[in-house]
C-alpha cells in the first residue's frame, strides 16, 4: 500500500510519532488560524490589507531572533535559501570578491541551497570548491574549518575568497561554532555566509554581530514554524548601497513607492525628459534609484498576502521562547534516543552535535548491512506506522521538537530495533 494513501487518513496527532522536523515543523494554531483569515481576505479583493506593513514586522521580528538593528532595515524577503544564497553568490563574484583561482570553502555534504550558487560562481569566475571533510576527530567540523582557514595564507589567487556555513549541519545536527569561524574570516577578510535555516529560532548562539557574518538565510518554514514560500535574508550594512537584487523589479525602486507614478503617463525617460516625442539621445529607461536598506533585495512581485501574516505569527511565537531552555530539553531528548539506540549498532559523527537534530550513523559492524537504499526502506516500513523520520547523507535524522512525547521516542526506538534486528537476522523484507 502506498505510504501517501496511509498517512492522509491520519486525523488524530496522537496517532504519530513525529521526528522529521528538521524537514518541516509543525505550524501553531494561530499561525494556521492566520492563512485562513488572509485566504479569506483574497476572495474579496477589495478587503485585502497591504502587507507592506506585515513584511516590516516580519523583518523586525525576524532581527529579534537574530539580533540584527531592531528596525528590521538589514532584513530582506525572499522565496528561498537558494535565492537569498545565489543572490549573495552572485554579488560577491560582481563586485570583484570573488575571482579566478580563488577558493570558496564549504562542507562536504552541505544543503544543495548552500552549493549550487557556489558552483555557478565558479563557472563565471574560474574559482573553485575547498570541501570540508567530514570530521573523524572529537573536534568536530570547527576544528576541520580552523586548520583549513590557519594554513590559508589569504594572498595570491588561491586565497580563500568566501565560506559559506550552516550552524548545524543539515543531516545530522553536527555543530559548527560560527563565532569563532566569524572571527577568523574577519581576520583574514573572508567573505563569512551562513545558512541558518537548522538553527535560527531554536539554537542560540545566533547573533550577527558575534559572529560577524555577511549575509545569514533561514527558510521559516523550519524551526521558525512557518509555511513553506519563504527565506529570510540578512545582508549587512556595507552591502545595501552596492548589492543588487537578483531579479529587477520595480518594488525595490524609490519612483514606484508613490502610487502617483503609475497614475501618471509617459513615464519612461529619454534624456531626461518625460516625453515620447524626444527621440534623439539615448534611452534612458524608468527611474533606476533604490529603496533603502536590505529590502532594496527583496525578490520581485507583490509580497504574498496569505503567506506573510502566518510567518509573522510563527515568528511572534518563536520570539516567546527560551531558546537556551529549549535546547536543553530537545538535547536531553535526542541524548536518551542516541543512548537507547547505541546497542542496535548506530553511533554519531564524531565531534560537538546540537541538542535539536541527532544523525544516527551505523558503525562499523553493520555499515554493510544497513546502507542508505537500506535505511530508506526502513524509513519507508516506519511511516506506513505513523513514525515519522528521515534519511540524509548516510544518517537517520531525527528531530524532535517542544511537543514530542515520551511515547513518541518509545515509539521511534522501539521502531528502529525491530526494523534493525530484523535486518541482522536476515529476515528484513518490507511490509
Amino acid at each position: 500500500t502506498d505510504t501517501t494513501t496511509i498517512t492522509s487518513s491520519i486525523t488524530n496527532r496522537a496517532e504519530i510519532a513525529y521526528f522529521n522536523n528538521a524537514g518541516k515543523t509543525e505550524i501553531p494554531p494561530s499561525v494556521k488560524q492566520a492563512g485562513f483569515q488572509c485566504i479569506e481576505y483574497e476572495s474579496q479583493p477589495w478587503n485585502v490589507p497591504s502587507p507592506d506593513d506585515t513584511a516590516n514586522d516580519v523583518r523586525k521580528q525576524f532581527s529579534a531572533i537574530i539580533h540584527a538593528n531592531p528596525t528590521g532595515e538589514d532584513i530582506a524577503i525572499v522565496p528561498s535559501t537558494s535565492f537569498a544564497l545565489t543572490m549573495a553568490a552572485h554579488n560577491l563574484y560582481r563586485t570583484g570578491l570573488i575571482q579566478k583561482n580563488n577558493r570558496i570553502l564549504i562542507l562536504q555534504d552541505e544543503m544543495s541551497s548552500e552549493v549550487y550558487c557556489w558552483q555557478e560562481v565558479c563557472h563565471l569566475s574560474g574559482a573553485y570548491l575547498d570541501i570540508v571533510p567530514h570530521p573523524l576527530q572529537d573536534g568536530g567540523w570547527t576544528e576541520a574549518i580552523i586548520d583549513k582557514l590557519a594554513s590559508d595564507s589569504n594572498d595570491g589567487s588561491n586565497k580563500i575568497a568566501a565560506v559559506c556555513l550552516p550552524q548545524a549541519h543539515w543531516s545530522d545536527g553536527s555543530y559548527v561554532d560560527l563565532i569563532t569561524i566569524g572571527k577568523l574570516c574577519r581576520q583574514h577578510s573572508i567573505a563569512f555566509i551562513v545558512d541558518a535555516t537548522q538553527s535560527a529560532g531554536i539554537h542560540p548562539n545566533l547573533h550577527v554581530d558575534d559572529i560577524f557574518c555577511d549575509v545569514l538565510a533561514a527558510s521559516v518554514h523550519k524551526w521558525l514554524l512557518g509555511p513553506h514560500g519563504t527565506s529570510l535574508m540578512y545582508i549587512h550594512p556595507r552591502y545595501h548601497d552596492v548589492w543588487l537584487p537578483l531579479d529587477q523589479h520595480e518594488r525595490s525602486r524609490v519612483a514606484f513607492q508613490d502610487d502617483l507614478y503609475d497614475a501618471g503617463i509617459n513615464a519612461i525617460q529619454y534624456d531626461g525628459v518625460n516625453n515620447d516625442t524626444a527621440i534623439s539621445g539615448r534611452e534612458r529607461g524608468y527611474p533606476e534609484q533604490f529603496i533603502k536598506g536590505a529590502a532594496r533585495c527583496d525578490s520581485g512581485g507583490k509580497k504574498n498576502p496569505i503567506l506573510l501574516p502566518m510567518i509573522l505569527e510563527g515568528l511572534k511565537h518563536v520570539n516567546t521562547l527560551d531558546v537556551p531552555d529549549c535546547q536543553k530539553n530537545l538535547k536531553s531528548m535526542t541524548d536518551q534516543i542516541l543512548d537507547r539506540t547505541s546497542r542496535l549498532g548506530l553511533t554519531v559523527q564524531p565531534g560537538p552535535r546540537v541538542g535539536h537534530i541527532l544523525g544516527l550513523r551505523p558503525n562499523d559492524s553493520i555499515k554493510q548491512l544497513l546502507t542508505p537504499a537500506t535505511m530508506l526502506k526502513i524509513v519507508e516500513n516506519l511511516k506506513r506506522q505513523h513514525i515519522f523520520l528521515a534519511v540524509r547523507c548516510g544518517a537517520f535524522r531525527i528531530a524532535p521538537y517542544l511537543n514530542t512525547t515520551q511515547d513518541e521516542i518509545d515509539r521511534l526506538v522501539k521502531g528502529l530495533e525491530k526494523e534493525i534486528l530484523k535486518l541482522l537476522d536476515g529476515d528484513w523484507v518490507m511490509i
